[in-house]
């Protein structure tokens, strides 16, 4: 028996192969350069190309043909129907023969496997192709509109990114002219006496058929690759950031992609086309040729002539005018600037900054690119920050460290250190000057501060430092500052200057503060033992005073007694002068009365006459 020559592959088929595996693989390529970017556009568009990519080789999977069915084998003859006789079950030669049986069913079994397969596929094909293609725009979509909300920042972008996309883009267009000759040429080739052979006709319009949806598919990708370039290219030139409105543009097309795929295939499915002319095209008009367009997409799928219409043909001469003319329009609108009331701009020709700058309000200049301006807020009080680096605004203690790194003076006497924290607040005072004096104002701001601070600082001692007026140390440093940053002309302004804190270093601010708070427990125990000798001092004083004064009193007392005594026994020697008798017998009956003056007076007698004795106080005449 002769060996069957190899038939050789069809040009529309190879044609299709090749370029559905040439459209994965730059989809596979634009993941790879995400991964190595984190510029989310590069994913979003290789998930779409990836996604037509797959869904085209599935439909290049061979439809298989009807095999004939295997003859059962003939009856054994009655001497082999001898040898398994029932008398031979449980024999030696009988399991010999049932382990040979067993064997063979094993040996066969893959082959039986893919009969089945086979089988399963060539009568359940169409079912197999429509829940696979239904499964993979599925999962296309949950993981592209998932990475869609994902982070827009990216890194490691180079110019050749921009190049490796535009040889994709011609790579599209060779493989777009390609599947395009590759199906016409074998449609033109198609012979009368080949029409005998229908199922190579068959097989030629299958082949065309996804030819058309993977041209279709190349469209899409040129259009996403066209709009990645230009994203990038504007972004690393410097210009301005495209990344969201490359997202945006991105998502629309993969939604238009998605939404044409699932309606030629509910098209196909319902027109029992799917295994004979499986078209899914996505219409890219202006990207693929007039046969890619709307109208021939709806005249293939509506069976109804839109050519003939004199409407949609002057929709078709007017469109591409009206385009234009909305592009220049944008275009020309690209040169409208607004400037807020708290802004200025600075305009750039050519490249070249202008004098002028733009102030508040509504400006035209030419589109770009001969025109660009950058938007600064002039008006705007920024602060920076001297002595640490912070992350947020919080409270300055001096045993926590304020920031990730504290500045560290060295002082005067060469054994102390200091940290000092300040913020200046600054804002933009010449906007052409900021610009064009130097490359980073900013900086030298903040070297012309930390020089400042250090000038300030070298001749005197931590304790002097701490004592310092705060007011007046800020403003002299703001007026220092001032003079330092003039003759770098750096087009800014320094509105105040706040001194926030003025401490020992955090690694020694714990033992200065615990030495500041044995001086203050010293000086409050000099101060309560000076107290307590006040107090005391004050006790002893009022004491030896009062006991001065006390005999003071009785001095004064014992005087005006004796005077008093002095006195009475003058009165008594003139009493006695004048009236002797009458003195010297009161005087008697005084002492008597004062000598009897609490006792009993007992007469005891015959003969006593009670009208001479007298009770009572004798007057005085």
């Amino acid at each position: 028996m002769e060996q069957q020559k190899k038939k050789p592959i069809a040009p529309p088929r190879l044609a299709a192969l090749l370029t559905g595996i040439s459209l994965g693989a730059c989809g596979a390529g634009c993941v790879l350069l995400y991964t190595m970017t984190a510029y989310l556009p590069l994913l979003l568009a290789g998930i779409m190309q990836a996604l037509p990519a797959l869904i085209n080789l599935l439909l290049l999977i061979p439809m298989g043909k009807k095999r004939e069915e295997p003859k059962p084998p003939a009856a054994p003859p009655a001497a082999a129907a001898a040898d398994i006789a029932p008398g031979d079950v449980g024999t030696a030669e009988g399991t010999r023969k049932k382990r040979h049986r067993i064997r063979h069913a094993v040996k066969h079994l893959p082959r039986r496997m893919g009969q089945g397969m086979h089988r399963l596929w060539r009568d359940s094909r169409s079912h197999i192709l429509v829940l696979s293609i239904l499964g993979l725009t599925v999962g296309a979509n949950v993981f592209f509109w998932f990475m869609a909300k994902g982070s827009t920042s990216s890194f490691a972008l180079g110019y050749h990114i921009p190049v490796i996309l535009v040889a994709m883009f011609v790579l599209f267009i060779v493989l777009d002219k390609w599947c395009k000759h590759a199906g016409d040429d074998h449609r033109e080739n198609l012979t009368e006496d080949r029409t005998e052979h229908g199922e190579d006709v068959r097989t030629d319009l299958y082949h065309q058929a996804v030819l058309h949806g993977l041209r279709g598919a190349l469209a899409a990708g040129k259009a996403a690759q066209l709009i990645l370039s230009v994203a990038l290219m504007i972004k690393l030139l410097g210009y301005t950031d495209l990344v969201k409105v490359a997202v945006v543009l991105v998502s629309l097309l993969f939604a238009y992609e998605t939404v044409f795929l699932l309606i030629s295939l509910g098209v196909r499915v319902i027109r029992h086309e799917l295994s004979t002319a499986p078209e899914l095209s996505i219409p890219m008009p202006g990207l693929g040729g007039e046969d890619l367009g709307v109208l021939s997409y709806l005249e293939k799928n509506t069976g109804i002539t839109m050519r003939s219409l004199w409407s949609i043909r002057l929709v078709k001469q007017i469109l591409p005018y009206a385009a234009m003319a909305v592009v220049l329009l944008l275009w020309g609108f690209s040169g409208v600037v607004k400037i807020e009331a708290y802004q200025e701009g600075a305009h750039y020709r050519l490249g070249c900054l202008q004098e002028e700058t733009l102030k508040p309000g509504l400006h035209m200049t030419l589109p770009w690119p001969f025109d660009t301006v950058e938007v600064y807020d002039t008006r705007v009080v920024n602060d920076l920050t001297i002595g640490y680096l912070s992350d947020e605004r919080a409270d300055n203690i001096w045993t926590e460290t304020t920031g990730t790194e504290e500045y560290k003076l060295l002082l005067g006497g060469g054994k102390e250190l200091v940290s000092i924290n300040l913020r200046v607040e600054y804002r933009i005072d010449d906007l052409h000057t900021y610009l064009t004096g130097s490359s980073s104002p900013e900086a030298l701001l903040q070297a012309a501060a930390y020089e400042t601070v250090t000038a300030r600082t070298i001749g005197t001692d931590l304790n002097t430092l701490l004592a310092v007026d705060r007011a007046a140390f800020a403003q002299s440093f703001k007026e220092e500052l001032i003079e330092r940053t003039e003759v770098h002309h750096t087009g800014l302004t320094v509105v105040s200057v706040v001194l926030e804190s003025i401490h020992p270093p955090v690694e020694v601010a714990a033992i200065y503060q615990e030495l500041i708070s044995a001086e203050i427990q010293a000086a409050q125990i000099v101060l309560e033992a000076q107290g307590t000798a006040d107090v005391t001092i004050s006790d002893a004083n009022n004491y030896y005073y009062t006991q001065i004064s006390e005999a003071e009193v009785d001095q004064y007392e014992s005087l005006a007694a004796a005077r008093a005594a002095v006195a009475e026994f003058m009165a008594s020697v003139e009493a006695d002068n004048a009236y002797r008798d009458a003195y010297r017998y009161y005087k008697y009956l005084q002492a008597i009365t004062e000598a009897y003056a609490d006792a009993k007076i007992v007469i005891v007698g015959d003969g006593v006459n009670t009208e001479n004795i007298y009770i009572g106080n004798i007057p005085l005449g």
